[in-house]
């Protein structure tokens, strides 16, 4: 299925939450690009997009204007794939799982996220937005995707190491995911 004129404010978005319960992995395989937390498993996998995976229907975003397939789930978590202006990618976990119904619209402020502390859902700026007073962003075409992630210290008593990171485009893929 293509989407045809469908436009969202959804950006690049990456979760301070999963970065820190998935800290160590990423996903390189561009056929299981999404990086998410399986809490029944308690474990981090590598998924496809869902919308790859949609009551076997494969979503595709067809127009030059809106090229980027982006998800969200409403507030009885159903899927809802659109096309965007900007690349998306997040987490299926939170958007589904934790914040059903919950959408981030504000350019400023894009990512979905779960608040720990507070136990609730937050809309916050790209990690990589303004990392250590540096901003970063994917200009090369075949590399859209802005991704942050977290890397265990190298040694003892040292920060926790964060990654700011330029993706592939998703491509389709096969059902399922794939585990780290």
């Amino acid at each position: 299925v293509a989407c045809v004129g469908v436009f969202v404010v959804l950006s690049d978005a990456q979760s301070l939450y999963v970065a820190k319960l998935c800290r160590g992995s990423q996903c390189k395989d561009p056929s299981y690009p999404i990086l998410d937390y399986v809490p029944e498993e308690e474990k981090c996998v590598c998924r496809q997009h869902p919308c790859w995976e949609d009551a076997d229907v494969i979503h595709s975003c067809l127009l030059p204007d809106f090229p980027y397939l982006a998800f969200s789930y409403d507030k009885d978590s159903r899927l809802m794939c659109t096309c965007g202006v900007r690349p998306h990618t997040a987490s299926v976990h939170i958007s589904r799982d934790l914040c059903a119904g919950h959408y981030c619209e504000e350019e400023t402020w894009p990512v979905l996220d779960w608040d720990e502390q507070r136990g609730e859902c937050v809309c916050r700026a790209h990690p990589c937005s303004e990392m250590d007073g540096e901003r970063h962003d994917c200009t090369d075409p075949n590399f859209p995707i802005l991704r942050y992630r977290e890397d265990d210290p190298l040694r003892p008593g040292e920060s926790v190491k964060k990654i700011c990171e330029c993706a592939a485009k998703f491509l389709d893929a096969p059902d399922g995911h794939r585990e780290l």
